[in-house]
């Protein structure tokens, strides 16, 4: 299996450096040494697409992206092999379910990156196998759709629209899966809005569906839109009743009261501390002698060596007097409902964990941050924005004076975190590198993310109006 990803990745590079020309099964079985039959079958079976869909579907994501990039057209449609505009139309409108004009309206196109079969492994979330799955539903005949996210313009990995009403997500791991059933179900029962799991149509009460290594289920979509995070810093620094912010970290405290009273064996337990001793900030250290290297001059972020003795004496002790319960674990504002203004509800839950409850709040903030840094969101408009979020955080679960002095550390660990994962990636350079960004300004301003003394009294005032 192994031979066989490395003679097929030899194929997708070369796809990748010649959308622009004619490419041919014939000279693509031929370097990747099979005969044309065997490297179809080879090619679908690894992939996960016939050889056809994914060239036009390579085709078409890049020239979108040029597209939004400011190029004509035409003249893309032309350069990546497609003879007229409307024949182009018809393909990307198969493709994505929109024109190339509405498309752009809703998203900013991400510059693709090269498929990396030794990092992706089969691609097991793909098209093909999301109609295979929903077979279990009877809906294999829906029309699929990927889904983007609003802020960022990045395609999820793992979920489809399926018709107008359903989402399918897929994982390798049922176990994810399951946790998203049983939390979606809580949440219902608890009144806030969750994108509820349906049956399979052979077991009224089983809800997930399997095809060889790869599990799928069908949630119902929730009525409403997602929670862009722009318009949370837009809000930012308004009176508590006006400020979504402040209503955002409420919401994160209300489900999390809803998260606490669940049976804590659905999740597995994650310590943020150690992870980012014994991963992060190695990886991060990594990153950054690479750097140096390719410079040829150190940097001016810090130094890891004395900023892990910093970390150590700040939150080593701290750490384990912090509140620990399950939490969402990917809070993101894409995974916040609005419904007629208000916010609702969440959404994808598969990364629930049990770790410290403060993680989500201060994950939302570093979420947004990330997300519009090159939108005009400084780190120096972001601090009153985070602060937000905790007094509308504590506003439903009471942060405890350790949370208060923690947060920081808190900040830090997920930014590091961060900056190690998406380093760690080639598809994720651009990311790398702003979280980069973000963690050398976060480092300088930590003091900053200390809630003063004044801000101590306004929890205090807040909680008793809001009681």
């Amino acid at each position: 299996m192994k031979e066989t990803l490395i003679h097929i990745q030899l194929t997708l590079d070369y796809i990748e450096d010649n959308l622009k020309t004619e490419i041919t099964p014939q000279e693509l079985s031929a370097l990747a040494g099979f005969s044309l039959c065997h490297y179809y079958h080879l090619f679908t079976q690894t992939v996960g697409m016939s050889l056809g869909q994914y060239v036009n579907g390579r085709r078409l994501r890049w020239a979108i992206y040029e597209i939004g990039e400011g190029r004509n057209i035409l003249d893309v449609a032309l350069e990546y092999g497609f003879e007229t505009h409307a024949g182009f139309y018809r393909a990307f409108y198969r493709e994505y379910g929109c024109s190339p004009t509405a498309y752009l309206k809703r998203h900013r196109p991400v510059k693709p990156y090269p498929i990396r079969l030794d990092q992706e492994g089969k691609l097991l979330f793909s098209i093909k196998n999301a109609r295979k799955l929903l077979a279990a539903w009877g809906f294999e005949k829906y029309k699929i759709q990927d889904i983007y996210y609003e802020g960022s313009g990045q395609v999820s990995e793992h979920d489809f629209q399926v018709g107008e009403e359903w989402v399918l997500k897929l994982s390798p791991s049922p176990g994810r899966l399951n946790r998203h059933v049983e939390l979606s179900l809580a949440l219902e029962r608890e009144g806030l809005a969750a994108s509820v799991p349906v049956p399979v149509m052979e077991n009224g009460r089983e809800y997930l569906a399997q095809d060889g290594e790869l599990f799928g289920i069908l949630c119902g979509r929730i009525q409403g839109e997602r929670m862009n995070g722009r318009e949370l810093w837009e809000q930012s620094g308004k009176e508590m009743e006006s400020n979504r912010a402040c209503a955002f970290g409420a919401l994160i405290g209300r489900l999390h009261g809803i998260l606490a009273r669940l049976d804590c064996s659905l999740c597995e337990e994650s310590d943020l501390y150690g992870e980012v001793l014994s991963w992060a900030l190695p990886a991060v250290q990594r990153k950054i002698e690479e750097m140096d290297k390719g410079l040829r001059k150190k940097t001016d972020m810090f130094q890891p060596e004395s900023f892990t003795a910093e970390y150590i004496k700040g939150f080593g002790g701290l750490h384990r007097k912090l509140p620990r319960q399950i939490i969402h674990r990917d809070m993101n504002p894409c995974h916040v409902i609005r419904r007629k203004g208000k916010m609702a509800g969440f959404t994808d839950f598969e990364l629930s964990q049990i770790n410290l409850r403060l993680f989500d709040p201060c994950y939302a903030a570093t979420g947004i941050l990330t997300e519009n840094l090159e939108k005009g969101l400084t780190v120096e408009r972001w601090i009153p924005l985070y602060h937000d979020i905790l007094r509308g955080y504590d506003r439903e679960a009471y942060l405890t004076a350790e949370e208060r002095q923690a947060a920081p550390w808190v900040v830090l660990s997920i930014q590091l975190i961060c900056t190690a994962y998406f380093s760690e990636k080639e598809k994720y350079t651009r990311l790398a590198q702003i979280n980069m960004h973000i963690l050398k300004e976060l480092i300088r301003k930590r003091e900053q993310l200390i809630p003063d003394e004044r801000t101590e009294k306004v929890f205090i005032k807040e909680r008793r109006l809001w009681k």
